[in-house]
């Protein structure tokens, strides 16, 4: 027997959903960006030292140029999922009559120099501003709030910003701040659940 899921009868409910829906995500690809840049680590200090796997040809070029991509996807990922559950929070703090709570500002910054980041002169594993924009385009292409006006893309998505566990660790922070609405969430399918809805 299909079941539908319950469908929020209001749009407080609705956005309580998304804020669920997003704050699982964040969590989820946390572990996968964590995954990723660990496997990337390991192999990268593996094909240097030309030990284990390295050593058979196991790991070669190739493979850390998959590890490389597979990271990026991965953090970028993460960031925007972040990115989605702040948004659902401020969607229902509206819902609620409350203020919208502030965004992460490590997240938010990155997040805007990822959104231009091909609009960017890229020179030896660097994004960096292009030459004659004005102050208004530079700004709009968040890459000069960045440290050095300039974003590695040797790595995966690090800066003097955020490092990549720092990524992953302020995504979760963003979860955290949720935690309230999730706990009410919970606690209210559950009254639901004894009240027999």
């Amino acid at each position: 027997m299909n079941v539908e899921p319950e469908v929020p009868s209001s749009a407080e409910g609705t956005a309580a959903d998304f804020v669920r829906l997003w704050a699982e995500a964040v969590v989820r690809q946390a572990q996968r960006s964590r995954e990723a840049n660990r496997r990337s680590e390991v192999d990268d200090r593996m094909y240097e030292r030309n030990d284990g796997p390295a050593l058979m040809g196991a790991i070669n070029e190739e493979t850390l140029r998959d590890n490389w991509r597979t990271a990026w996807a991965e953090e970028q990922t993460l960031i925007w999922a972040a990115h989605q559950l702040e948004r659902w929070q401020a969607r229902l703090a509206k819902e609620r009559g409350l203020k919208a709570p502030q965004q992460n500002e490590s997240l938010r910054l990155i997040r805007n120099a990822l959104e231009h980041l091909d609009e960017l002169d890229l020179d030896e594993g660097w994004a960096v501003l292009p030459e004659g924009l004005t102050p208004k385009q530079a700004k709009r292409m968040a890459i000069s709030s960045l440290p050095d006006n300039m974003l590695s893309l040797n790595r995966p998505i690090q800066t003097k910003v955020l490092d990549p566990e720092l990524v992953t660790t302020e995504a979760l922070n963003v979860v955290a701040a949720v935690q309230d609405v999730l706990n009410d969430l919970a606690l209210q399918h559950f009254l639901d659940l004894q009240r027999g809805k």
